[in-house]
């Protein structure tokens, strides 16, 4: 027997994966901001802080997207693409840290699976908002 997510578990649905796409968002401006502030005073003063901090606030809400998605019973679909949001998300730091460390390339890969992120969670949250009006 297959569960249909009811409006208020949609409802549920779309608000953390919203707030997760927000967060998402937050990261490209932050990254874009570090970059041309750093270029700007040819110094590495932390720019990339607050970057950092919302990366570990977006990869939290990956995580809390998958909770919801096994809590309000979404359908197989949801919930497999949960669980790869989640495994993107934790690739998140160790791509940036062997960017910076090892080769500009691990950090290419870093912002190639934000993207990836952001258009998964776009998905998922298109998914729970047509759920949400049926």
């Amino acid at each position: 027997m297959t569960t249909v997510p009811t409006t208020r578990s949609s409802r549920a649905l779309t608000v953390t994966a919203g707030i997760t796409m927000g967060l998402i968002a937050l990261q490209f401006v932050l990254a874009g901001y570090g970059i041309f502030e750093r270029q700007y005073h040819k110094a590495d003063d932390g720019w990339f802080e607050p970057h950092m901090a919302v990366g570990y606030l977006a990869v939290l809400g990956t995580i809390a997207v998958l909770v919801v998605a096994l809590l309000t019973r979404q359908p197989r679909g949801v919930v497999v693409r949960a669980v790869v949001l989640v495994v993107l998300g934790l690739l998140q730091p160790f791509l940036a840290g062997l960017g910076a460390d090892t080769n500009p390339w691990f950090g290419v890969l870093h912002a190639l699976d934000a993207v990836a992120l952001a258009a998964l969670t776009g998905t998922i949250l298109g998914e729970s908002v047509r759920a949400g009006r049926a």
